[in-house]
Formats: C-alpha cells, structure tokens, sequence
C-alpha cells in the first residue's frame, strides 16, 4: 500500500515538472525576451545601462580630464579667448612621460604627444577592478552663422524671441531649420583651413567619428569644415543624432526636416536607429527646460561610451547641448562663440549604485508652458496645458 502511494506521488511530481517545463517552453515561444545588442548606430533614446547591467544598476560617471587645453583652466579669461588665434585650438605645450617621448620620432608635434599621452590612459580599460570604460577627446563644434542670426540682430531679442522666431520666415530669408549663410559657409571653410594648420600633419586631423545634429545648419557646418564631399580617401560617414539638436522649442529654427528630405540632402549621412520620419519633438508653444537638455546630453554620452570604440570625435551639434555636455562632464562653463569649437577630454567609468534605476533611466522630456510673452506674442494661448504624455519620448 505505500509503495503504490509513494508511487503516484512520484507521478505527481514528474507529472507537475513536465507541465511547467512545457509551459514555460510555450510562454517563451509566444513571448520572446527583447534584447538589446548594443546597437553602435543609437545613441539617443533609452540609456543603454539597462542593458548591459543588469540587476543593480550601474551609474556611468563621466568626468573631464583636466590639464590638457587652457579651457580647462580656471585662469583662461573666456571672455577674450579665441580658439583660432590660440595656438594648437588652446592645447596646452607640455612634457609628457618619456615613455611617450621615446616611442615618437624626434620631429612629433605637439598634437601628437597628446593622442600618444591619451592612448597611454586608455589602457585602464585593461585592468577591470578600475571600472574604466575608457577615454574619449570630443571637437564640439557650434554651427556657423545661419540666417536666423541674420533675423534676430535684425528685428531684436525681444521682438524677435516672442514672435518673429515662430515664423518660417520673413519673405526674404527662411528660418524653418535655417541654413548657414554665404558668411556662415565661409566660416564653416575657415574652420577647415584652421584645423588642417593645426592638424594637418598628425594623424588626429582626421576624427575616427563624426556625429551630427540633424539641423542644416550643423550638418553643413560639419560637411565644411572637414571638406567631407571632397576628401579622398573617404571619411567614415556622418551619423545625424536626434539628441544632439538645439533645445527644442518654439522656434522654427530648431525644428528639423524629414527623414526623406535628410537622406536625399545629404547622401553622406548615415542614420542613427529609430530615427522617425517627422519631428516628433517640437512644438510650436512650449520649450524644453534646461534640465532636459542636461538628461539628453547626458543619454548621449552615455550612449557613446558604451556603444562606440572610437576615440577621436567630431560632434556638430549646438550652445544648449555644448553647455549641457560641459556640464555634465563637471568641465567649467565656457561660452563658445558662433562658428567656434572646444574640445574636450572626457573619462568614463562605472559607478556602482544600490538604486533600481540610473540617472538617465528617470530621465523625461521636460517642457516649460510659454516665455512669459505679452503683446509681442500673438501665437501662444496663455491658458494651453502642456501635453502630460510622455510615454511617446521613452
């Protein structure tokens, strides 16, 4: 008798385990886990730590590398500084380790000490226990004079931020993602004729990757300056990236083009994942707040590190976004004219936390409701509630 108990009991139980295998074969069948493969072509969006840290989450910390460009230093009076009449773009003349000196030859310059001296850094990825991601030497580019500049200097601050920028344009110059001058293209080809005296005997005088924001503006600034048409050999192509617009806002400038316009306008230029035919970010009577141009610069880094190997890199992109990355990086405030540039040394790391998101994983798109415009703004209703849903930005 408790032989044949023990017996279906068995049964039982091989019976239970069977039906629960089968179960879960089936449930994985019908819903398959979504992975992530660290795309190298995103780098806007949903931070990538989510993935390839799993369980307790993982913060990046990024940090500038002080000592290497006066920008860094306290004691650079922004305000009369000029990166093209600063020698080597503000790089700071300096010895290296004599390891680095003995494997240059005698007639190395300056540039070429640097990216030897940050190859020579980059080696802490190799040893795990100090977390480093890695290295990376940004150009922040800030587009040349475009023709909204033309239109605000023209009309005002006042008149031109409460009105005259929500327009597509005046009848005489448009404004709805506005193009480079004939004065901001010559600038755009200054820079190239700058960078390749600076640059053009070592091997940064070209970057390993060149990134975009998808306004004209930054895009031709970058075409320009790197003469990218006319090269030869080709350069990597340019990736347009979402998350290295201008805040976005009211302004008909800030808004961007479709994705066929993009791809048939600029045939160069590769395409970040997802990215969506039409604007799916401005608005025509609300402004992104500053702490969401700092999340959004933030993603972007974060994005960078985990997801490129390149260490030399050209970024097009604009004022809100260069203060947002300056921030973020813990550099110093540093104003960068129309048409200028600074580059920056950038350490990434991990940085172990205890809490079930990062940073960037709380991160939301924030909009301010108006700019407080009175008589000079007859396109704003006052009493319109910004959108609630955000679940479309994710």
């Amino acid at each position: 008798m408790i032989n044949i108990l023990g017996s279906r009991r068995v049964q039982r139980l091989l019976f239970f385990v069977a039906a629960t295998v089968t179960l879960f074969y089936l449930m994985t069948l019908l819903f398959p886990e979504k992975k992530d493969e660290i795309s190298p072509l995103v780098f806007s969006g949903r931070p990538p730590t989510r993935f390839v840290a799993p369980g307790r989450r993982k913060n990046l910390k990024l940090e500038n590398v002080k000592g290497f460009f006066l920008q860094d230093l306290s004691e650079t009076k922004e305000d009369i500084f000029n990166v093209f009449q600063t020698r080597d773009f503000g790089l700071i003349q300096q010895e290296y380790s004599i390891d680095i000196t003995n494997k240059l030859p005698p007639n190395a310059t300056q540039w070429d000490y640097f990216r030897a001296e940050i190859l020579r850094l980059d080696q802490e990825r190799l040893t795990k226990r100090l977390g480093v991601l890695g290295y990376k030497v940004l150009y922040l580019f800030r587009p040349s004079e475009s023709w909204h500049h033309r239109g605000e200097s023209y009309y005002g601050r006042e008149s031109w931020d409460c009105l005259w920028t929500r327009q597509d344009g005046n009848g005489t110059a448009q404004w709805i993602d506005a193009e480079l001058t004939p004065t901001g293209i010559e600038g755009a080809k200054y820079l190239h004729k700058t960078w390749n005296k600076h640059l053009g005997n070592t091997n940064l005088a070209i970057p390993e990757l060149f990134l975009s924001s998808p306004l004209s503006r930054a895009a031709d600034t970058l075409i320009h300056s790197f003469n990218l048409t006319f090269r030869n050999p080709r350069p990597p192509s340019p990736v347009f990236v979402e998350f290295l617009r201008e805040s976005f806002g009211v302004d008909t400038h800030n808004s961007r083009r479709s994705y066929t316009t993009l791809k048939k306008k600029y045939p160069l230029f590769e395409f970040e994942e997802e990215f969506s035919e039409f604007d799916p970010l401005w608005t025509s009577y609300r402004d992104e707040t500053d702490s969401s141009v700092l999340h959004r610069a933030k993603i972007f880094l974060e994005n960078l590190f985990l997801r490129r190997n390149e260490m030399f890199i050209a970024v097009a992109t604009h004022e809100s976004i260069i203060k947002a990355i300056l921030e973020a990086i813990g550099h110093r405030q540093f104003p960068i004219p129309v048409g200028h540039m600074i580059p920056v040394v950038i350490k990434g790391s991990w940085l172990q936390t205890g809490e079930p998101r990062t940073e960037a994983e709380r991160y939301k798109m924030f909009y301010k409701k108006n700019r407080n415009c009175t008589e000079l703004d007859p396109v704003t209703d006052p009493d319109a509630e910004p959108e609630v849903d955000m679940d479309e930005f994710d």
